[in-house]
């Protein structure tokens, strides 16, 4: 007793320290899960976890055993030299060891069914919510696919390499104690030994057949070289030799089960050699030849049937099936009539670029160096009467960048964002800027708009924990010379009420200051978990996040996140997949750093998606309220089932906030994605790739889709919509459009806008040659890009207006100079063959009707010239310009000044026609 006391102490001592770790980890979500006023969440996810844990780490310790003890015990197995004498150990004591290390084992399997996601993977599977379509192989419920199968995969995951190990176990330590030999060719098994392991080997040979069943399902979702889902050769070749491999390891099997104590055990392993051998020819050898010698020799005709399939599914799983195709025979000249019908449209023209202006606000608008605006969200705001597209940035803390990062700023005096500004996307002052709607801090907004509720303390980016209400005054903003300072006012996170309480905090951050700081009193909060897509990934850990969230203001001023969730799948039969969040167009390009915890939500592949849920989150508390958008989801539907007080239906949202609801970019990037192949739905079109469309590209980056106000072609008012152009697959002519629209009871509709093949539309590519190509244009960028600054050309639009395309180009001027302000400079239309660039939008309209040159009011300065008119610029002319701009910019390189006036100088005389 007094050798086994230690270990016996040891070993309780260690399961005691573990399970207060995990006790007070538990303790520390469940006060989470309660201040989200959700706390049945962390009751549900809590049990099944437990259950899926104790019955992993249970089958796995169950059949390492059952290895482990098919070996016949032998007093003197292991031998050994020690001083000279022939020692041995006990195979008891060897089982024993093995038997520890197995328990050891299985805790770690175990610990990996821990994670919250398993607990809604076993709810989903036992309760899912039928959808009426049924798969057309093998005649489920699509719900089967979407739910059981994936949890059937993975436990016969663990059942199989559980077996395989206990047999490699049994057959190992069976060697070293002689209950098997092979000796001349000669198999001998003790009796005991057998009667002990044939057992073992038939469950592995069922187990195997098991696999071999759910690998047939799996068919119904593999890409292939043509389609996704079986094709002629699966279905004739693959598909049978697996059936037919299904019954001969269940012969085996019941061969095993049957020779258990008596004849040949020559058999069942025979049985084994020539099921692998079939295997071999059965699922590789024939249908390669299948596919060779019948299939490719007539693809189309054997494929045909598999194509309508794969068409059909596809377009079901993405919501293709939902387009609306509306063709446009021709396009018109636009007219002055057409612009005074489509004002609205007119005053919403995109004129501010995310990049451009982002980086002109933070120039503006940073106030400090810990401020940031990691995003610039597009939106609208119904104002004087009028919808009005604007560009919204929240402005946020960057803890990097603090000025003293001690634990006191970091966690209990800087805690908290402050404001937004708000921009129209058409306006701009004389200088190039922007106009601010709402800016500065506190925030001034314009008339007719309020924010009063402007602290962020949950936000997009990722934050450490703050303790709030402390006797630590809260820094707000700066005013002048001095700093203005605010406690909280909110009811978010958890209150740190006593003492114990401040302990478990202090060993769930890891620091004692929590504890012992004095500036903590028993009215102080500690927030955590203040990512936005944290909270909904707790919370809905299911749910797959749109990395671009948008900050909305309420007619009462009050500030709000909202969130598109989809829900995503890569089991749908017959539907081609896609990769994760690389089907995103540019999406690590697009969105800040802070958003990652939004794109790790993405499964690797899905072939199946669906926008059904829209979720607001208070900045203030940190508290979500999840809306459903489209409740004939039979995803959605199954964990609505399991936890439906987290949602609400849409009708409970405010008015004032479902004006706000768009098309999220996410989904439609995707949407637009598969489009480019599958809008064709005859399998001979499809077959041939007779009508392959293409995203358009512009500096090998694929065009993003953009929001704009506009009245769509046949509709009676402008609407707020999402859209991006389609080229000919290797062409750059302009062959469709889709619209994603947003308002009111058109809300996820989409809308495809084609155009006859047989006359050229200008694609983007297209207009940009075109305007590269007019001299007058080209020279003005060529200096520009000569005198110390250099031009950004903004996304191209394509608006319709009435029945035509209007083509909007914004350009922008930005200093080569660390600070630099991108200023608006141009606008470039372009309509039919009429390119023209003036300073401002209603410029550049009315030059379109006037006929005048495609690139005048060139000048930078000054009044417009009148009387003679002078001529063109000779080549003596344009080297002496390109002369003096190089002098110029050395000039400018050594900050020589003087010489630097005088070049400008001199060219503004050249440019303007004098001597």
């Amino acid at each position: 007793m007094s050798l086994k006391a230690p270990w016996i102490f040891l070993g309780f001592f260690t399961l005691v320290l573990f399970s207060s770790q995990d006790l007070m980890d538990l303790e520390v979500d469940y006060l989470w899960y309660r201040s989200v006023h959700h706390p049945e969440l962390f009751w549900l996810y809590l049990f099944p976890r437990i259950v899926l844990a104790a019955l992993s780490a249970g089958i796995f310790f169950l059949i390492s055993l059952a290895g482990l003890f098919s070996v016949p015990p032998q007093s003197d197995m292991f031998l050994f030299q020690q001083g000279g004498t022939l020692r041995s150990i006990p195979y008891s004591t060897v089982r024993k060891v093995i038997a520890v290390f197995l328990f050891l084992v299985s805790i770690f399997i175990g610990d990996h069914f821990t994670a919250p996601e398993w607990s809604y993977r076993l709810l989903s599977a036992v309760k899912p919510v039928a959808s009426g379509d049924t798969d057309p192989v093998f005649h489920h419920d699509v719900t089967f696919y979407l739910f059981r199968l994936p949890l059937l995969e993975d436990l016969l995951g663990l059942l199989v390499p559980s077996l395989l190990f206990a047999a490699v176990l049994s057959v190992t330590l069976g060697k070293m104690n002689n209950s098997w030999t092979l000796s001349k060719n000669v198999l001998s098994l003790s009796p005991r030994y057998r009667a002990r392991v044939f057992p073992l080997f038939g469950l592995i040979a069922i187990a195997l057949a098991m696999r071999v069943q759910l690998s047939r399902y799996r068919l119904l979702f593999e890409n292939g070289d043509l389609i996704s889902g079986p094709g002629y050769t699966i279905m004739h070749a693959t598909m049978p030799a697996m059936l037919l491999l299904e019954i001969l390891l269940l012969l085996v099997a019941l061969t095993f089960f049957l020779l258990v104590r008596r004849g040949s055990p020559y058999a069942p392993f025979s049985l084994s050699l020539f099921t692998l051998v079939f295997a071999f020819f059965g699922l590789s050898v024939v249908p390669t030849l299948v596919e060779r010698f019948v299939v490719l020799p007539d693809q189309f005709h054997y494929e045909k049937p598999y194509l309508i399939k794969n068409i059909f599914w596809t377009r079901k799983a993405y919501r293709l099936d939902r387009i609306t195709i509306k063709h446009i025979p021709r396009l018109d000249g636009l007219t002055r009539s057409d612009i005074e019908s489509n004002s609205a449209t007119i005053r919403n023209i995109r004129l501010w670029d995310h990049r451009p202006l982002l980086t002109t606000v933070r120039q503006l608008q940073q106030i400090r160096t810990y401020y940031q605006f990691p995003l610039l969200a597009p939106d609208r705001y119904n104002l004087d009467g009028s919808i009005r597209q604007v560009l919204v940035a929240p402005r946020e803390l960057s803890y990097g960048n603090l000025p003293s990062p001690n634990w006191i700023n970091l966690h209990l005096a800087y805690t908290h964002g402050h404001g937004l500004i708000m921009t129209p996307v058409n306006r701009v002052t004389a200088e190039g800027l922007p106009v601010f709607w709402i800016k500065n801090i506190p925030p001034q907004t314009r008339e007719n708009m309020r924010l009063e509720h402007a602290r962020i303390y949950y936000g997009d980016q990722s934050t450490p924990y703050a303790v709030v209400n402390t006797q630590v005054g809260e820094f707000d903003y700066p005013k002048g010379s001095r700093n203005i300072y605010n406690h909280y006012a909110g009811t978010g996170g958890v209150r740190l009420k006593n003492a114990g309480r401040r302990l478990l905090y202090s060993y769930a951050f890891g620091t004692l200051k929590i504890s012992l700081s004095n500036a903590i009193t028993p009215d102080s909060r500690i927030l955590y978990h203040r990512n936005i897509f944290d909270i909904v990934h707790k919370l809905a850990p299911y749910l797959t996040l749109d990395p671009d969230p948008v900050p909305i203001i309420t007619q009462k001023g009050r500030l709000l996140w909202m969130i598109d969730a989809y829900t995503t799948s890569s089991h749908f039969p017959y539907a081609t997949s896609l990769p994760g969040p690389q089907a995103l167009i540019n999406p690590f390009s697009s969105f800040n750093r802070g958003h990652y915890p939004a794109l790790v939500t993405w499964p690797r592949q899905f072939n199946y998606i669906r926008n059904p849920v829209k979720i607001l989150i208070d900045p203030k508390n940190g508290f979500p309220t999840f809306y459903v958008t489209d409740p004939s989801d039979p995803i959605l539907e199954t964990y609505r089932k399991i936890s439906p007080s987290l949602y609400h239906p849409l009708s409970d949202m405010p008015d004032d906030i479902r004006t706000h609801l768009r098309f999220p970019p996410a989904i439609f990037s995707i949407m637009a994605r598969i489009n480019e192949l599958y809008h064709m739905t005859s399998p001979h079109t499809f077959f041939n790739k007779e009508d392959l469309w293409s995203l358009p590209r512009r500096n090998d980056q694929i065009m993003s889709p953009y929001y704009s106000i506009m009245k769509l072609p046949g509709e009676k008012s402008e609407e707020y919509v999402m859209m991006l152009p389609y080229t000919p697959a290797h062409r750059q002519n302009l062959s469709a459009w889709l619209v994603g629209r947003s308002d009111g009871d058109h809300l996820g509709e989409m809308v495809a806008y084609t155009f006859a093949k047989e006359r050229l539309i200008y694609g983007p590519d297209q207009i940009e040659a075109r305007i590269d190509q007019r001299g007058p244009i080209s020279k003005q960028l060529t200096l520009w890009n000569q005198m110390g600054s250099h031009v950004v050309r903004g996304t191209l639009l394509i608006i319709p207006i009435a029945n035509t395309l209007l083509y909007v180009e914004p350009l922008y001027l930005e200093a080569t100079s660390p600070g630099a302000l991108p200023e608006l400079r141009r606008v470039i239309l372009a309509v039919g063959d009429r390119v023209v660039m003036r300073k401002t939008l209603s410029q550049a309209l009315e030059a379109l009707f006037e006929g005048s040159d495609e690139g005048g009011n060139t000048e930078e300065s000054g009044p417009r010239m009148t009387g003679t008119r002078h001529e063109p610029l000779s080549v003596s002319g344009w080297v002496r310009l390109h002369q003096l701009a190089q002098d110029a910019q050395d000039a400018f390189q050594k900050s020589d000044i003087e010489r630097f006036g005088k070049d400008v100088q001199e060219i503004l005389k050249v440019i303007q026609g004098h001597p």
